[in-house]
């Protein structure tokens, strides 16, 4: 029965994103295929490209798989801003912006075009729904023919283009301006590290926690994922990534939707989004698709910057013991799916710092620091120094004491190492002339000695004034023993000092 619900909750969550895309989107027609809902997609926007001899980098577009000589058409109306090629004959591309001239406007790039088919020149009017060329042999990649559909911000002459290559900004992905598409699969979760669904690693670091290891402090957490958009030889990027820690809301991992910078940010923002180390590899060419997520690498929206390193799984805000890592992948056409594994989050932090006491007693020497739920205790050095190391993290009761002195009692949280320095108030009991915590003959031995003898006085002067009269003599001496031996009336108070 659970099951079922399952299912039913999934298809109803689809169903929602689904009509949310499709009412979000400017429903441009397609450059290709245009009486068919079927096209199939081999690279998406923001995918890993990874080819031998060159850094990583993302996508800058879509790229819809097309035999040589396959006609192209333009989705939108504009001004031909250039015709050029930035490297050999494959890679002619034609640029439709919103405005004439060489000012900077939105734009939409078509790319490897056969450039004797295109029937137009630079700074021509162009309908939405012309022909504007045919799709050309891709050499670089023999069998992998294509259209590269960029949505992007341009300006300049075309020697710009040729002088300054990826000189412009990608401004968005092509996906959420064309009709939604018939994708009927959804994306697809396989084991990151080993049998983990998910791998976690030392924030901005390599060094991955190995399987079953207790995790603790800002922690990476990293999905391995990928999807098919009508093309099965070519595993692409889901749309949007979306992750949570039990029963938390859900916080944007990635969306694959927005600007995603020019050429250069490509070359440096691709490490924000993907792991690509010894442990999780990604891979992004012709042979071989393999993407892994760093999922918490975000600031909660959907623009892909540097500053979305800051985004961690702060463990140290959990307490220890089990948690579950849910994570949402969706595509474009509105397919969702699931995963989640457990973990155990092990933090433990040092608490330390300094006890100190007031005049009457300077030596701090014995207050007594305890973690109430643990029972881990220190004792205080005569600097008033102490140190509990190892305590779990979430909130303690913290407990301070020692005798004669006022109970220091708090609630910490324990996210880092913590520091608590205090002063603790000195009581004295009334009765209690020798400040050994209790009320008997010694005492009054102590006041006998003070008043006769010439001895220490009692400290603080109250603590001997027992009958109240304001001076210490005899009669407090008298006093004592009367309620130590013959049960007359006991001293009044414990005050602070």
């Amino acid at each position: 029965m659970g099951g079922v619900v399952n299912c039913i909750i999934k298809t109803i969550i689809a169903i929602v994103i689904a009509v949310f895309l499709a009412g979000q989107v400017n429903a441009l027609d397609w450059p290709l295929f245009r009486d068919s809902t079927c096209k199939p997609i081999s690279n998406g926007y923001g995918q890993l490209q990874d080819y031998d001899g060159s850094p990583p980098f993302l996508h800058t577009g879509i790229d819809l798989m097309a035999p040589y000589g396959t006609p192209i058409y333009a989705v939108k109306s504009g001004y031909i801003k250039v015709i050029m090629t930035p490297s050999a004959d494959t890679h002619w591309r034609i640029v439709i912006g919103d405005s004439a001239g060489t000012g900077w406007c939105d734009a939409y790039m078509y790319a490897h075009i056969n450039p004797s088919t295109i029937p137009f020149s630079t700074g021509d009017w162009v309908e939405a729904g012309v022909y504007i060329g045919d799709v050309t042999w891709f050499h670089v990649q023999p069998g992998f023919d294509h259209l590269h559909f960029s949505q992007i911000r341009y300006g300049g002459t075309t020697e710009h283009w040729a002088d300054n290559f990826g000189d412009w900004e990608y401004s968005g992905n092509p996906l959420d301006e064309t009709d939604v598409i018939n994708d009927p699969d959804p994306p697809v979760f396989t084991d990151a590290l080993g049998s983990q669904r998910f791998a976690f690693r030392v924030n901005g670091t390599t060094d991955y926690f190995s399987e079953g290891e207790g995790l603790s402090g800002d922690v990476d957490v990293v999905c391995r994922v990928y999807d098919f958009m009508s093309d099965y030889s070519y595993a692409v990027n889901p749309h949007a990534l979306e992750y949570k820690i039990d029963d938390e809301d859900w916080r944007t991992g990635f969306c694959f939707t927005g600007r995603i910078g020019d050429y250069d940010e490509l070359y440096s923002i691709v490490n924000v989004i993907y792991a690509n180390d010894a442990t999780c590899d990604s891979k992004g060419d012709y042979d071989n698709r393999d993407y892994f997520f760093i999922v918490t690498n975000s600031d909660g929206d959907s623009v892909l910057e540097m500053t979305d390193t800051t985004g961690v799984w702060a463990t140290g805000d959990y307490a220890n013991g089990e948690h579950w890592v849910h994570i949402r992948a969706r595509d474009r056409s509105g397919n969702v799916t699931f995963d989640s594994m457990s973990v155990v989050v092990a933090n433990f932090f040092e608490l330390a710092g300094t006890i100190g006491v007031d005049e009457h007693s300077p030596d701090p020497f014995g207050s007594l620091i305890t973690i109430a739920a643990s029972g881990q205790y220190d004792m205080a050095d005569s600097n008033g120094e102490f140190s509990i190391p190892s305590v779990n993290a979430g909130n303690h009761q913290v407990v301070v004491s020692r005798r004669a002195y006022e109970t220091h009692d708090t609630t910490m949280f324990f996210n880092e190492d913590r520091n608590l320095s205090l002063s603790l108030t000195r009581l004295y009991i009334v009765g209690d002339a020798n400040e050994d915590g209790t009320i008997n003959v010694g005492d009054a031995v102590h006041v006998i000695n003070y008043v006769f003898k010439n001895g220490p006085a009692p400290l603080p002067y109250s603590a001997g004034d027992v009958n109240g009269d304001e001076t210490i003599n005899v009669g407090d001496a008298v006093f004592l023993i009367n309620y130590v031996f013959k049960n007359g009336p006991p001293p009044e108070e414990i005050y602070p000092l």
